[in-house]
């Protein structure tokens, strides 16, 4: 401690405080109880003089009270209160008399164990400041319950059975006077037990002589501090009233029947002193007492006992009689028909199951859910309270307790009754249970693994596993698991449970091939409700493949019969599409070998299901290729059926076949149409490509803006480029894209002046054409053909008609286009080379613009950048041979 003083210095003492290391020695420095327990900072309750919390180990996390008493506050309280009564003793006496009265109280708690006497966990811990210690999870007291809502007449009918056979204990093998029995001193824990206690005045009689015992004065130790006094309102008459007081285990049960009294009556006393302190209060109010209730008929007690439940009217005046030795015992009390019902026998065995034998809880736990010809059960009628505190924490611990020593053995058949038993019970009570509640205490506890659990990380795993009766209670639960869990949770169980339920029992499992038979149809009928909650790619994958399975293995009609229902409910709920049904469901169909005649029906029913649903929207052809010859062998292949049933099944399969036909019908045309050839086919779907949207806004792609302004070329390869006149060149002239080459028509004939650009290119000269050569006709067609240019050619020929003049080139009449290379079918384009057009003064027989009495004269071949004279030839006139270089050239 010296080495740490420097660390505890004023300056370092407030940041130390938010360090980790004062926690480490805070702890350190704590002992006992505030080291070991997290405890609640509010109480749960009062009772004088202790407040109880809440409060759970470090540890092991049991859940635990912890009585507290405030010493401060309680000498604080003391000293005021000397200080107002000069009479009363010093304070430190009666806070001395009153701190040995709580040590002895804890002694005797300590040292008296039986299961209706409150359990210490640990033992007194006195500190400066206060006193501790450690008892079961409490909730309540008779003083600080509400009646309205906690109790009923079954409820303390129970608890009065508990606290009787607290003090039957203290009686008959301890020989001890509770002296205290009043509601300050009973306790209800966290399940809805009554516990005894209070043993500040508790009085061995083998401890104290018959003189003594005869001539006790229960006011020799009377204090100012209400807790160090009895409460008069349930002390025995003989002890405030006669001259000679005697000592006796009859004094507790007077106390038990004014404890009766204030049960039943919402907590009115039957005697109530204005000064509970005061013995003449209390004879007073005895007196009266007297004359109402002594020597009177049963049937007279109703006005004085109010709602004290007439059963206890035989012997509750010898429980209240005046005199100790006419008394009822307490083993005469718990004996008689008060708690002779079958209800209370029953919830007194559950409070003492855990020393009952594995048969008879198989027994109880069997007979507890059975139900009479009214159709009421034990069960139905405990106590909601007893149910849910009691009885259900009891069976979940005992499925706990029986899976822990499987161990991978094999489990017996008397320990599998009783855990499906007890898991059916468990449901039953959890189906009045809230959600969360359920699901903090069944589902958190016994149907879900948890990893962080060390001493059962795989309890739900072994439950699934030990037995086919564990899986058929679950599964005929499993309304109330979808009804408690939410949709995840349910999902969970229901995929660790489907692969062992739609799985074959093997061989040596045959005992039990009946529970495996009705587990199966049981979860295939329950698919209805759980469906929605699955995803599709599980559908597909993993559940529908078992389903099948089940249905090509399984030798019993019934399985099969419901396997073809949860295909039918697939299709309704429009889960599986026509892909499933092709892939899956047919061939498993497909290869079915029984025809018994409800087989067959519903086969029949669930093929006419698939082919009229719009969600699988199943094809044609599938249905003719796949549904309907099975069908007909089907029901061609019954021979168990009568007359009326096979006309049932033809009757299905015609208006299958009908609907078949109309489906068909609804597809063709109402008038014939010859096939279509292969050219047609082409024309048919070349014109198909065509788009109608092409003058879409939307769909117009606009060209790139240049300033400059676009030249007409000549494409590659043409071997020759025009030049164009200046007047020509002022306006764009568009060109061909590149994949396409077009027949430009001349105009008609001026001089045009055309330049090479291939130098070695020697350029063609055409002759005249004669007006009557017999290519007339080909010049008609031409000119048929160009004439839809006409107005083009008109609006080319304004733009020519304006002349530019230089010094080296003569004025030229631009009146038509230089023709680009044609693309006519197979032919190969031949190129014309740039030539001098000499008009022809007539047209009589209306060439086609370009054509007419002209001589073609080619460009010399010596420079191509000069221009051939107007009028000059190569000598070649003749029509025939200009004719034929036209021909190749078209």
């Amino acid at each position: 401690m010296i080495a740490l003083a420097p660390l505890y210095s004023a300056h370092n003492i407030k940041s130390l405080k938010h360090s980790p290391m004062w926690a480490r020695l805070v702890s350190f420095f704590q002992t006992g109880i505030r080291a070991a327990y997290t405890v609640s900072e509010n109480p749960t309750f009062v009772s004088e003089p202790w407040s109880i919390y809440p409060a759970k180990h470090k540890q092991s996390g049991r859940v635990v009270s912890v009585f507290i008493f405030d010493k401060t506050k309680f000498e604080a309280q003391i000293n005021k209160l000397c200080s107002t009564n000069s009479s009363s003793k010093s304070p430190r006496v009666i806070i001395s008399e009153c701190y040995e009265l709580i040590k002895n109280e804890l002694s005797q708690l300590s040292k008296l164990k039986h299961p209706q006497i409150l359990t210490i966990i640990e033992v007194l811990e006195e500190t400066k400041l206060k006193f501790l210690f450690v008892s079961e999870a409490l909730v309540d007291n008779l003083v600080t319950v509400n009646f309205s809502k906690q109790l009923d007449n079954l409820s303390i009918q129970k608890g009065l059975l508990q606290v009787s056979k607290g003090v039957q204990f203290l009686h008959n093998y301890c020989t001890i006077v509770h002296f205290n029995l009043q509601p300050s001193s009973i306790f209800i824990n966290n399940q809805g037990d009554w516990k005894l206690g209070g043993f500040k005045f508790l009085q061995n009689l083998n401890e104290i002589s018959p003189l003594e015992r005869d001539n006790f004065y229960i006011m020799n130790n009377s204090s100012v501090v209400p807790f160090a006094n009895l409460n008069l309102n349930f002390t025995a008459p003989e002890l405030l009233i006669d001259a000679q007081v005697k000592l006796d285990l009859a004094n507790d049960i007077w106390s038990l029947g004014c404890l009766i009294y204030y049960l039943f009556n919402n907590g009115d006393t039957l005697i109530s002193c204005f000064d509970q302190d005061s013995i003449s209060d209390f004879k007073k109010e005895f007196r009266k007492f007297e004359t109402k209730f002594y020597n009177h008929k049963h049937t007279e007690l109703k006005y004085l006992l109010k709602n004290v439940p007439e059963k206890l009217y035989p012997i509750y005046p010898r429980l209240l009689a005046r005199y100790p030795h006419d008394r009822l015992t307490i083993d005469e009390f718990i004996d008689s028909d008060f708690f002779n019902g079958s209800v209370i026998k029953a919830m007194l065995f559950i409070d003492e199951f855990s020393t009952k034998s594995v048969d008879e809880k198989f027994i109880f736990l069997k007979g507890l859910p059975e139900t009479d010809e009214h159709g009421n059960s034990l069960l139905q009628e405990f106590p909601i309270s007893f149910r849910t505190l009691k009885l259900l924490p009891l069976l979940i611990d005992l499925v706990i307790s029986e899976l822990s020593v499987l161990d991978g053995s094999s489990i017996s058949e008397n320990v599998d009754q009783l855990l499906s038993h007890a898991l059916d019970i468990t449901f039953k009570i959890g189906l009045n249970l809230s959600s969360l509640t359920f699901q903090d205490r069944v589902y958190d506890v016994i149907l879900k693994d948890n990893h962080k659990n060390k001493k059962n990380p795989d309890i739900f795993k072994r439950l699934i596993n030990s037995s086919v009766k564990t899986r058929l209670t679950l599964v005929q639960n499993i309304t109330v698991l979808k009804q408690k869990l939410n949709d995840k949770q349910m999902l969970e169980v229901v995929k660790k449970l489907d692969a062992l339920i739609l799985t074959t029992t093997f061989p040596h499992e045959s005992n039990q091939q009946q529970d495996q038979v009705l587990l199966q149809e049981l979860f295939l009928k329950s698919l209805t409700d759980l469906v929605s909650i699955m995803e599709f790619p599980y559908i597909k994958n993993t559940l529908l493949p078992l389903i099948c399975q089940v249905f090509k293995t399984t030798s019993i009609l019934s399985t099969k019969l419901v396997t073809i229902e949860a295909f039918g409910m697939f299709v309704d709920k429009k889960i599986i599409d026509k892909v499933i049904v092709n892939e899956q469901l047919f061939p498993v169909l497909k290869n079915l070998k029984s025809r018994d005649k409800r087989i067959v029906k519903n086969v029949l029913n669930f093929f006419a299901k698939v082919c009229e649903s719009e969600h699988v929207n199943l094809s044609l052809e599938s249905s003719i290729e796949s549904v309907l010859p099975q069908c007909f062998s089907l029901a061609f292949g019954c021979n168990d059926c009568s007359k009326g049933e096979f006309r049932q099944f033809m009757q299905l399969i015609n208006n299958l076949q009908k609907g078949l036909t109309e489906k068909k019908i609804s597809s063709l045309s109402d008038r014939a149409t010859s096939p279509l050839t292969d050219e047609q086919k082409s024309f048919q779907s070349l014109i198909n490509t065509q788009s109608i949207n092409e003058g879409n806004k939307e769909k117009i792609t606009k060209a790139p803006q240049s300033k400059t302004i676009m030249q007409p070329t000549r494409k590659a390869g043409t071997g020759s480029q025009r030049q164009l006149p200046s007047t020509a060149q002022a306006r764009p002239v568009p060109t061909s894209p590149p994949s396409q080459q077009t027949l430009t028509p001349r105009a008609k004939a001026a001089p045009l002046t055309l330049k090479p650009t291939q130098p070695k290119k020697t350029p063609l000269t055409f002759g005249a054409v004669d007006q009557n050569s017999n290519n007339s006709n080909l010049f008609n067609k031409l000119n048929s053909t160009f004439s839809k240019d006409e107005d083009e050619f008109e609006d080319f020929q304004q733009a020519s008609n304006t002349t530019s003049t230089s010094s080296n080139t003569p004025a030229i009449n631009w009146n038509t286009k230089a023709p680009s290379t044609p693309t006519m079918g197979s032919m190969t384009p031949k190129v014309l080379l740039p030539t001098t057009l000499v008009p022809n003064s007539t047209n009589a027989n209306n060439y086609p613009p370009g054509f007419g009495t002209t001589i073609l004269t080619p460009n010399s071949t010596t420079s191509h950048k000069k221009t051939a004279p107007a009028g000059a030839t190569n000598g070649i006139s003749a029509a025939s041979a200009a004719n034929a270089d036209l021909l190749d050239f078209l």
